[in-house]
């Protein structure tokens, strides 16, 4: 196994572990607090994160055992749901900058914007760990979906050695 194969394998299990409890948390939400558009959305698209690391495990599984074949489905399901999980990902990235980088400043200003409620809610000490940690989810998910579109073309590669290699004897 190479570097890349292993950290492949690496990434595709902590971005399983992650949008799977970000998955089950958002849908447990949604169904006991009822519907909310911003909670849909999320859940949709970290929900598509948590589909692409499933068919990752099985392109892994189809790489380091080429007896088992993938299904027809799964080379599309993986490109759409990495092109979703790759714009959410690139939003979380997007989000977790904006949020590291802001000043105190710029924070009150924008807080002080907001009805009172949600400014007692909201401690300005709490935004920067929650920025980083939307940047390494973001950076693990578009590392996990470049490899794994790298991966699949290496697999439809061999897929189609073999189709030649039949059609030759």
């Amino acid at each position: 196994m190479t570097f890349r194969f292993k950290l492949y394998r690496v990434t595709t299990a902590i971005a399983l572990m992650i949008s799977g409890f970000f998955t089950f948390m958002v849908l447990s939400s949604v169904l006991f607090l009822g519907m909310n558009l911003g909670a849909v959305i999320f859940l949709l698209s970290i929900g598509a994160c948590f589909i692409h690391s499933v068919l990752s495990l099985y392109l892994q599984r189809s790489l380091l055992i080429p007896e088992i074949p993938l299904k027809e489905s799964t080379p599309g399901g993986m490109r759409i749901m990495g092109a979703i999980g790759l714009i959410f990902a690139l939003i979380l990235i997007f989000c977790g900058l904006t949020l590291v980088l802001v000043t105190p400043e710029q924070m009150k200003e924008a807080v002080s914007q907001l009805p009172e409620e949600q400014q007692a809610a909201i401690r300005q000490t709490m935004l920067k760990p929650i920025g980083f940690v939307c940047l390494l989810m973001g950076a693990l998910f578009t590392v996990n979906i470049n490899l794994s579109f790298r991966f699949l073309r290496q697999w439809q590669g061999r897929q189609n050695e073999n189709r030649q290699d039949e059609e030759q004897e």
